[in-house]
């Protein structure tokens, strides 16, 4: 059975509050909105939201919170009283294929606030089959930009259709060397409408109650490796022993944050596939100034790899991520930020804080004015490789990065130039070396 986001969902791994407000703007995969309207409202303008995020790569719908990220919680039983079949029955009558969603409420810092998570689409695109007013004509296709929801550009529909045969290719692929290994006489095709199983000599008709059992198989990815047991069909899913094994790989993250882009790398727990997953999200945001090398080292990809990973994305920041590669590649001082060598109070204030740092002091950040949080963050960018305790310095980068990360966009783009300084001269020398 598909697990449900709603039981697992936990607001802390998709944004951050502090004084009530969440400090982060809207983005590809969260939407805020002051208040719950119903879907039968006549501009239709969910429906055109939900489209969007179902094309794109899922998404957030956030009620009781106003555009600058203010938690004012819902201000009615609007929410509380919805029947979720009424969208179901709007969403079937305006787009197809279906879209999938959940819509519950739960209690974000003492407000209560509602979510409306929309699954991305495993059958791209979805597409208008009829129109209301102006917001939707029919053959309509919507797409999540970054802060909203327009009709999709060429380059995305075609990365769409592109990902399409992509996934249809390897499917055959895998299936014809299954077919070549197993051999042709020994194969069986289950069609898993009807439950019937056609092999070369006889048919197998599996019941409903059992095909049900096998379905959430058919859900998953699928990967193979040597050594663990595998999975027989014997009037109920039993393991048995096998040289191969088919084995369900569930995502960790259903939606992938810049939050979760950044909070992966203070926390130091990413497995190699979600890496993976985490580098190629990078070519896909506003900014390439994410750690990088840690999401590469921990994937564990060569440059090699790398450079044929992004050949294939079609990202708007692929072109981006190659000049970092290039300039970056043995030139550990590229994200160094102010002059140490003058006598200026400036260079004086950044050696203060430079040296409290190779000492692995104890900062209190939450309480440091702008200037301080400034000259803290120059410093870290001229710390060396040897100066640096990497469970102490990611602290303080989530601690800035906590407390400060919105406040301007000076001090945003000094952040990220210092994680990506600690990310080049830690994890960027093993991927270049």
């Amino acid at each position: 059975m598909k697990r449900s986001f709603e039981k697992e969902f936990d607001w802390r791994k998709y944004f951050i509050v502090s004084e009530n407000i969440i400090r982060q703007k809207e983005h590809s995969e969260i939407e805020f909105k002051e208040s719950f309207h119903s879907p039968k409202h006549k501009d239709k303008k969910l429906h055109k939201w939900i489209a969007s995020f179902a094309n794109a790569n899922g998404g957030l719908i956030i009620y009781g919170v106003k555009d600058n990220g203010e938690l004012v919680g819902l201000k009615n039983r609007k929410l509380h009283e919805f029947d979720n079949k009424d969208l179901s029955q709007e969403l079937l009558d305006f787009f197809a294929p279906e879209i999938k969603f959940e819509l519950f409420i739960k209690e974000v810092e003492s407000f209560e606030l509602g979510f409306l998570y929309i699954y991305k689409s495993l059958d791209k695109p979805v597409v208008a089959i009829k129109s209301a007013n102006n917001n939707i004509q029919e053959s309509d296709i919507f797409y999540r930009y970054p802060g909203q929801s327009r009709k999709i550009s060429y380059g995305d529909l075609r990365n769409i259709f592109e990902e399409r045969y992509e996934k249809l290719n390897e499917k055959w692929i895998r299936l014809m060397n299954n077919v070549a290994t197993i051999g042709v006489e020994n194969v069986g095709l289950l069609n898993i409408e009807n439950g019937e199983l056609i092999g070369s000599n006889n048919k197998l008709l599996i019941p409903e109650t059992l095909l049900d059992k096998v379905k959430f198989i058919n859900e998953g990815k699928f990967v193979e490796k040597e050594g663990a047991p595998a999975l027989k069909l014997i009037g109920d899913v039993q393991p048995i022993e096998s040289n191969k094994v088919i084995q369900l790989v569930e995502k960790k993250y259903q939606i992938i944050t810049h939050f979760e882009l950044y909070k992966s790398f203070f926390q130091q727990n990413l497995d190699s596939e979600t890496a993976k997953e985490f580098f190629r999200k990078v070519l896909y945001e506003n900014t390439v100034y994410y750690p990088i090398y840690y999401y590469l080292v921990s994937a564990g990809l060569d440059k090699e790899t790398v450079t044929k990973l992004l050949d294939k994305e079609k990202g708007a920041k692929v072109n981006e991520v190659k000049k970092r590669l290039e300039k970056e590649n043995n030139n550990y001082i590229r994200f160094e930020n102010g002059n140490l060598k003058t006598e200026t109070d400036a260079a004086k204030c950044i050696l203060s804080s430079y040296d409290s740092l190779k000492r692995n002091a104890n900062l209190d950040i939450s309480k440091m004015d702008s200037s301080e949080i400034r000259y803290l963050v120059q410093a870290i960018t001229h710390l060396k490789e040897e100066e640096v305790d990497l469970k102490y310095i990611v602290v303080i980068l989530k601690e800035l990065y906590d407390n400060h990360f919105n406040q301007t966009g000076t001090t945003k783009s000094f952040i990220r130039k210092a994680i990506c300084h600690v990310d080049l001269i830690i994890f960027g020398k093993k991927y270049f070396e």
